[in-house]
């Protein structure tokens, strides 16, 4: 009876695990080092958190991941003048949140669904504000607890 030779005699196929190691190892370090894409100059991406007041320009809002962030806000500078904002959020069930820039006033309204899902787009004048501003998110009737704050969005 014959039996099948390794393709590899036993000395040579620890070399090769060994190898086949080194170059994993090399490749998962590496990769932290490689640059990431850059991000785009005309946008901002800012948390919201459940917090009833904030200043105007958002800047005692955390901006830390914890369990009172409950949605992300990107804004973009458009080309044309104006700034679009999507809104992504998970609140109350089926309810209609205010959009306000702080300080400046009233841009749209979102509503959450029976998950209290809420996602939004929209596009504003990109003068009405300045380099630095902050979104604040509130029900119609807004009980302690249900006002939504954005941490800082600068353009500085």
């Amino acid at each position: 009876m014959r039996y099948a030779m390794p393709i590899f005699p036993l000395p040579y196929s620890s070399i090769w695990l060994g190898a086949a190691m080194l170059v994993g190892t090399t490749i998962a370090t590496t990769a932290q080092y490689i640059p990431h894409t850059p991000v785009d100059p005309n946008q901002r991406q800012a948390v919201l958190v459940n917090q009833d007041v904030s200043d105007c320009s958002g800047r005692d809002v955390s901006s830390v991941n914890s369990p009172a962030v409950r949605g992300t806000i990107w804004a973009t500078r458009l080309f044309d003048g104006n700034t679009s904002l999507k809104i992504a959020m998970t609140a109350n069930r089926n309810t209609v949140y205010k959009i306000t820039i702080k300080c400046v006033g009233p841009i749209g309204d979102l509503k959450t669904d029976e998950e209290g899902v809420g996602n939004l787009s929209l596009v504003f004048p990109t003068k009405i504000v300045g380099a630095e501003y902050s979104f604040e998110l509130a029900p119609e009737v807004a009980p302690a607890g249900s006002r939504y704050q954005s941490a800082q969005i600068s353009f500085k």
